[in-house]
């Protein structure tokens, strides 16, 4: 029997990118054995991101389109798209052009090999492009914040807690979603990683293995479209960092 990897994309005013990301991962070519389960949810779109991706979804099975009645932040929408999959893996894709499909591929055929339950990208593990420092720095800091908390469940250090691709087992990732609270855009990142390294996989109390790989990364501007806020997000992701590891 194949298995199934589910893509949730979030978008949000994202009709410049949202079908060019679309079918890059459309045409992704999985491990044997390996269908794809195609979920965007469009957060209330101000644009056409809906038209397109309703489009998209008449013409191919494997999409499926939510759409929020109000916008929920990327949060709680990307809470909606995981509990709404069926894979046996998922993994979060944003709607824009920052992260290559291709390595998706790469997570999940080394999360088999190692037998993980978790497969995480790493930003800093490969030479990116930088366009906003303070977003860069913010990110190492908290990673390095969340890592206090979560190192002593995951047994590797996570340097990239706000990486997109987070790969992860179906069941565990609709589990932890059915309780994800953050409402704020980027704290679902924090929220995340603290659940799955609290995550016991059996009554024994073991743990979730975690496997962490390097990632390719193009940032955009400001005026691409870049909607996080470096010193505003940052704040509320640390936050959220203390209280979802403490609380």
């Amino acid at each position: 029997m194949s298995q199934v990897l589910s893509f949730i994309i979030p978008a949000y005013n994202e009709s410049a990118t949202i079908e060019t990301i679309t079918r890059k991962v459309m045409g992704l070519e999985l491990p044997k054995g390996f269908g794809k389960e195609i979920i965007i949810i469009n957060d209330c779109s101000g644009d056409n991101t809906l038209e397109i991706i309703n489009k998209i979804a008449s013409e191919n099975k494997i999409v499926k389109v939510l759409d929020n009645a109000a916008n929920l932040g990327k949060s709680q929408t990307v809470r909606k798209g995981i509990l709404e999959s069926t894979g046996d893996y998922v993994v979060v894709q944003d709607a824009d052009l920052e992260y290559e499909p291709a390595d998706i591929v790469f997570l999940l055929e080394n999360l088999l090999k190692h037998d993980c339950d978790v497969a995480y990208g790493n930003r800093f593990g490969k030479f990116n492009g930088v366009i906003y420092w303070k977003n860069f720095l913010g990110n190492i800091f908290l990673s390095s914040i969340s890592n206090l908390f979560t190192i002593w469940h995951t047994r590797v250090a996570i340097p990239d807690m706000e990486v997109c691709y987070k790969l992860v087992k179906g069941p565990i990732f609709r589990d932890i979603a059915k309780n994800i609270q953050s409402t704020s855009n980027f704290g679902i990142e924090p929220e995340i990683t603290a659940k799955l390294s609290k995550y016991h996989l059996n009554k024994k109390g073991d743990f979730l293995k975690f496997i962490i790989l390097p990632v390719s990364y193009t940032p955009r501007s400001v005026e691409e479209g870049k909607k996080m806020k470096a010193f505003s997000d940052g704040f509320k992701a640390l936050v959220e960092i203390f209280r979802f590891n403490l609380f």
